[in-house]
């Protein structure tokens, strides 16, 4: 099963081509805009958000699966969806502290809320996956919130997750190699701020897209995971 999640700095539906030969299984996708349901051939596409022309997308390849009745539209933006199988996934776009100014009172975008939300319904399954653009990184930890992404990460671990790139690079946060983000396109600005965590599932393979294939489509790279068992 190959897993991709892209911050596709909008227009998706003018990109999909050339990340679709990377040949996914299940794709989350950021700031992609909305679309029919049956829109991409073969693939069935789930989104949320405010704004039509950038939210947060769930694509799948085989199996079906539906948006989970929990559902949380004022969590911005978590979208969980459910396979028939149980496999479920968390797609992740996250507005941080951003999200109630931009969004209204009672708005929250932090991932931290999304797992106090969303943590019962996570931990019940036996694979799951939460992926996406968290825009944090423990360079930016300050005091202990817990929405720093330390206590993030802790969070996570004790769900039963795994960071996928971490696990198999041997690298600590906040000292990747690999960059998920340079800022303003800049190369000389590169980032960590996108996750793949795994829960029941083994990372056999993981890869971050580079600047140079990359850096004309968005300003995040795709970050492409392979794991062990077969399609959901």
């Amino acid at each position: 099963m190959r897993i991709i999640s892209w911050n596709c700095c909008l227009k998706f539906a003018s990109k999909y081509e050339h990340v679709a030969q990377l040949k996914p299984d299940i794709m989350i996708v950021q700031e992609c805009e909305k679309l029919p349901f049956d829109f991409f051939p073969e693939t069935d596409y789930h989104w949320v958000g405010h704004d039509t022309r950038k939210g947060l997308g769930i694509l799948t390849f085989g199996e079906k699966a539906e948006i989970d009745p929990s559902f949380n539209p004022k969590l911005d933006y978590f979208l969980p969806v459910i396979f028939k199988s149980g496999l479920k996934v968390l797609g992740v776009w996250s507005f941080t502290h951003r999200a109630e100014k931009r969004f209204g009172v009672g708005h929250k975008g932090h991932v931290s809320d999304a797992l106090n939300y969303y943590g019962d319904w996570l931990r019940d399954a036996d694979q799951s996956i939460v992926a996406g653009d968290f825009n944090n990184s423990v360079i930016w930890d300050k005091g202990n919130k817990e929405s720093n992404f330390y206590q993030t990460n802790q969070k996570l671990e004790s769900l039963g997750f795994f960071s996928s790139y971490h696990s198999t690079q041997a690298e600590a946060f906040g000292s990747e190699a690999a960059s998920t983000l340079f800022h303003t396109k800049n190369e000389l600005k590169p980032y960590h701020i996108d996750y793949l965590y795994l829960k029941g599932l083994k990372a056999d393979d993981v890869e971050i897209g580079s600047y140079r294939d990359w850096i004309s489509y968005s300003d995040h790279m795709p970050f492409i995971v392979d794991c062990e068992n077969d399609r959901p």
